[in-house]
C-alpha cells in the first residue's frame, strides 16, 4: 500500500498502521438488501463492474473509512459503537479493501512514530499474551512491504496453466435473442410442470435403480468417452443459457459469455453479475438456480424417454443424457461446497455475505487458536451463523482437497510427461504457496528473542517435526488398514450333473431337497438317434466281418485285412456310442441332498451338451473361495504361512472366520463364480468372450479354498459373497497411491 501514500516513512523507521487514513474510492456504490434478520450490503465498482456484499458491520466500518479519520480513531469509534473489534482486525479489513481497490491509502498521519516501536496493546490484553499487540505490527509490516514483481509475474503465469478464460460472445444479445422463445419457462405454469417432470423422472429412476446401476457403470467404458464429451459441453453451453435467459427474464444485463478451461476441462460461463441489483432474493435465488433448473429438466425428460424406448442405442443414449444432466449436474453445480451456484444460493438463502470468505477466516483463526493459543478475533458474523460459516468451511475444504487431488491425479495420469508438470504447478498453488505463506506469517508474529527462538516459532518447528515424523512413519510402516479379499461361499465336492449329449430327459428320479446316497439314479435321458446309429453300425460292423470271411476263404488275404480293420474301427465307434448311450443313466458320484430346484420341470425338456441339470452337495460341507489378485499375492501369502485366522463379512451381515490356506499353484481368467461378476453385481471385473456369450476376468486371478466347519457351513448359504481382511504390507502412502492408481 506504501505506493499509494503520500509519502514515505525515513530509512529505519516503520509507520504506525493505526496512524493510516483510508478511504474508500468514489467509484464505489452501495445499496441496501433488506433480510429477515439483518441487512446486505451490495457495493457495485463501476470501473470493473464487480459485485461485492458487505454485513452491517462490515458496512459500518467502511462508513467511517471517509479520508478523515485514521485506521486508529476508528478503531476507537467502532469500540464506542459497540462493535467489538480489535485493531488488527481493522487493519486487516482496511487492507483487504484495499487489495480489492475498493479503497485507498491518502497518507499517514503527522505523529507517525519513527523509532520502530510496536503500538500499545488493546485495553485488557498484556504484551507476553500469544497473539497480543505485536500482531499489529507484524500485519503492519507484512502490508507495508510491496511483493516483488517478479514473484506476482510467475504466479500470474503459473496460474494460467490451470486456468484459461475466453470470452466469445456478447451474452446480452444472445440472451435477448432467446428470450421470446424460452423466456416462459421462468414463469409460475412453467415451474410447475417443471416440478411434475422432475417428479416422473426421479420415479423412473427410483423404479429401475438397478438397469440405471448398470448405465452407471457403463460411463467407465472408454469407447463411449466421446459421446459424453459432447454431450457434457453441450449441457453446459444449454446451462449457461438458462443462467442468461433467466437473468434477462428478470430485466438484469448479462455480460460476456464464453468458454473456461480449469485444469484443461472446457467449461462454460457467463456473466450475470448484474443480479445482485435485484432487490429481491427469489429473484437473484432463481437465477442462480437457473441452469441447474434447466439441465433437470432435460434430465427427467431424458429418464422418461429411456424408459418408453426400446432396447438399444436411442435407450443407452437418454440414461446417459440423464446420468449427465442430472447427478452430474447436482453434484457440481448445484453442491454448495463448490463456488458455483449451490454456494451462492446457500450464502443468500442464509443471509450469510462472504460465507467462503468469512467461515475460512474463522476456521483458520480456531486451528491457530488451537495450535498456537492465538486469541480469536471478533467474528463479522453473529449468533449461529459464525459457527455454520466455520463448519461449511471445513466441509469444503476437505470437500476440495479430494475433488482437486482427483483431478490432478488424472491429469497426471492422462496427459503423461505434460500432466506432471501441470500436477505439480497446481500443488505448488493450492498447497504449497499458502502453507508457506501461513507458516511465514506464524514464524513473524513476534520477534525472535535475543538468544533463541520466540513461542510461537518453537511450536511451529514442534509442530512440523511432528508431521514430517507422521509423513515418515507412514511412508515407512505398515499400514494399520487391512486388505479386503473377495471370497464367495460354495458347497464342498458339490456335483454338478451335466447332459453328455444332445437329448431329451426321459425320467426324473429325485426332487429338490432329496437325500441320495452314492450310486442312486438320478434321471435318464433318451436320444433315439443314438440308438439308430448304434443299431446302423452294428448292421455295417456284421455286414464288414462276413466280407472278411469270405475273402479268407477265397485266399485274397489283402482284401480280407481291409475288411478286418474296418470292421474294427466300427467297432470302435460303437464302443464310443454305448459309452454315451450309458452315460444317460446320471447317477450320483457323492452322497448328499438336491439342491436344484424345480427338478419337475426337467421331465420332457431337451437340453443341450454340457447344460446342467441337477446339483448334488451336502449343506453341512460348505468352504469359502477366495479370489487373490496378483497386486495382493505377497500379502496373502505372508498370512497364510503365519496360519492366521481370517475374519470374513458375507454380504448380509453375516461374519464367520475360516483358517487361511495356500494359494493354488496358477492365476487363470475363468470366472470361479457367476456371482463373483460385476455385471451381477460382485467385485470383479469382466469382458465378454467373442468366440461365446460366457464371460472371462478382465485380470488374472489366484484362488485359495477355505473350508468351513458343519455349523459355520449351517449358518451361510452358496452363492453369498463378501470381502475377507488380511493384514496390509504396504506402507500408507503405498496404499493411498495404489488407490489412486486403481481409479
Amino acid at each position: 500500500m506504501d505506493d499509494q501514500s503520500s509519502h514515505s516513512p525515513p530509512d529505519g523507521a516503520t509507520i504506525d498502521p493505526l496512524s493510516v487514513i483510508v478511504k474508500v474510492d468514489p467509484a464505489v456504490e452501495f445499496s441496501s438488501r433488506g433480510q429477515r434478520t439483518q441487512t446486505v450490503y451490495v457495493a457495485n465498482d463501476r470501473r470493473t463492474g464487480k459485485f461485492y456484499r458487505f454485513g452491517t458491520r462490515e458496512y459500518h466500518a467502511v462508513t467511517l473509512m471517509d479520508g478523515e479519520r485514521t485506521l486508529g480513531e476508528i478503531y476507537r469509534q467502532l469500540q464506542h459503537d459497540g462493535l467489538l473489534w480489535s485493531e488488527v482486525d481493522v487493519i486487516a479489513f482496511a487492507k483487504e479493501l484495499t487489495q480489492h481497490r475498493l479503497a485507498v491509502v491518502v497518507t499517514a498521519a503527522d505523529d507517525a512514530r519513527a523509532t520502530g516501536e510496536t503500538p500499545d496493546p488493546p485495553p485488557g490484553v498484556s504484551e507476553t499474551e500469544p497473539g497480543a499487540a505485536s500482531a499489529g505490527a507484524a500485519a503492519a509490516k507484512t502490508a507495508s512491504t510491496p511483493p516483488k514483481r517478479w514473484f506476482g509475474v510467475t504466479l500470474r503465469l503459473l496460474g494460467g496453466l490451470l486456468t484459461q478464460r475466453f470470452p466469445l460472445a456478447d451474452g446480452d444479445r444472445i440472451a435477448a435473442k432467446l428470450l421470446p422463445g424460452f423466456g416462459f419457462l421462468f414463469g409460475v405454469p412453467a415451474m410447475i410442470v417443471w416440478a411434475v417432470l422432475v417428479g416422473a423422472g426421479v420415479g423412473v429412476v427410483w423404479s429401475n435403480a438397478d438397469a440405471f446401476s448398470a448405465e452407471v457403470r457403463r460411463v467407465f467404458d472408454q469407447q463411449l468417452w466421446l459421446v459424453l464429451a459432447v454431450l457434457w459441453c453441450v449441457l453446459k453451453v444449454v446451462h449457461e443459457c438458462g443462467h442468461a435467459v433467466c437473468a434477462k427474464y428478470h430485466g438484469v444485463r448479462v455480460g460476456r459469455m464464453g468458454i473456461m478451461f480449469f485444469l484443461f476441462a472446457p467449461l462454460a460461463y457467463v456473466d450475470v453479475t448484474d443480479a445482485w441489483k435485484l432487490v429481491r432474493r427469489r429473484d437473484r435465488v432463481q437465477i442462480a438456480l437457473a441452469g441447474v433448473y434447466v439441465e433437470l429438466a432435460i434430465g427427467a425428460a431424458a429418464a422418461l424417454l429411456w424408459w418408453f424406448c426400446p432396447v438399444g442405442f436411442t435407450k443407452h443414449l437418454a440414461a446417459q443424457v440423464f446420468l449427465v444432466a442430472g447427478p452430474a449436474t447436482i453434484l457440481v453445480n448445484a453442491n454448495p461446497l463448490l463456488r458455483l451456484d449451490g454456494y451462492y444460493v446457500l450464502s443468500d438463502l442464509l443471509e450469510i455475505p462472504n460465507l467462503r470468505a468469512h467461515g475460512r477466516a474463522r476456521l483458520g483463526a480456531m486451528v491457530e487458536a488451537l495450535l498456537f493459543r492465538i486469541r480469536m478475533p471478533e467474528s463479522p458474523l453473529a449468533g449461529w451463523r459464525k459457527d455454520f460459516a466455520a463448519f461449511h468451511a471445513l466441509c469444503s475444504v476437505v470437500f476440495q482437497i479430494v475433488w482437486m487431488s482427483g483431478l490432478v491425479f488424472a491429469i497426471a495420469t492422462w496427459a503423461k510427461g505434460f500432466g506432471i508438470v501441470i500436477a505439480i504447478v497446481a500443488a505448488t498453488m493450492w498447497g504449497v504457496l499458502p502453507l508457506l505463506r501461513w507458516m511465514f506469517k506464524i514464524w513473524t508474529l513476534e520477534p525472535r528473542n535475543r538468544w533463541g527462538l520466540n513461542f510461537y516459532q518453537r511450536r511451529l518447528l514442534g509442530i512440523c517435526t511432528l508431521v514430517c515424523l507422521g509423513v515418515q512413519y507412514a511412508s515407512v510402516q505398515s499400514s494399520p488398514l487391512a486388505r479386503r479379499v473377495p471370497v464367495v461361499v460354495q458347497f464342498q465336492d458339490e456335483q454338478i450333473a451335466r447332459a453328455p449329449v444332445d437329448a431329451f430327459v426321459a425320467s426324473v428320479f429325485v426332487r429338490c431337497g432329496d437325500r441320495v446316497e452314492r450310486g442312486t439314479l438320478l434321471l435318464e435321458l433318451d436320444q433315439p438317434e443314438l440308438v439308430l446309429q448304434r443299431d446302423q453300425l452294428m448292421d455295417q460292423r456284421d455286414v464288414e466281418l462276413a466280407k472278411a470271411i469270405q475273402h479268407r476263404q477265397r485266399s485274397e488275404l489283402a482284401l480280407s485285412e481291409v475288411a478286418q480293420q474296418n470292421a474294427e474301427s466300427l467297432d470302435r465307434r460303437l464302443a464310443e456310442i454305448d459309452q454315451q448311450i450309458d452315460s444317460m443313466r446320471i447317477l450320483a458320484t457323492r452322497s448328499g441332498k438336491i439342491t436344484t430346484p424345480a427338478t419337475n420341470q426337467l421331465l420332457g425338456r431337451y437340453v443341450k451338451q454340457g447344460e446342467e441339470l441337477l446339483r448334488v452337495s451336502d449343506p453341512q460341507e460348505k468352504e469359502v473361495l477366495a479370489i487373490v489378485a496378483e497386486d495382493t499375492l505377497e500379502a496373502y501369502k505372508k498370512a497364510s504361512s503365519s496360519k492366521q485366522v481370517a475374519s470374513i463379512r458375507l454380504r448380509g451381515g453375516v461374519s464367520i472366520t475360516a483358517p487361511l490356506q495356500d494359494l493354488q499353484p496358477s492365476a487363470s481368467r475363468n470366472l470361479p463364480h457367476p456371482a463373483l461378476a460385476a455385471t451381477a453385481g460382485g467385485p470383479l471385473a469382466v469382458q465378454m468372450l467373442q468366440q461365446s456369450e460366457s464371460n472371462e476376468l478382465v485380470h488374472p486371478q489366484l484362488r485359495s479354498v477355505l473350508p468351513l466347519d458343519p455349523l459355520t457351513s449351517l449358518a451361510v448359504q452358496s452363492g453369498q459373497i463378501g470381502r475377507l481382511t488380511i493384514p496390509d504390507d504396504r506402507s500408507l502412502v503405498s496404499r493411498i497411491w495404489d488407490h489412486l492408481q486403481s481409479r
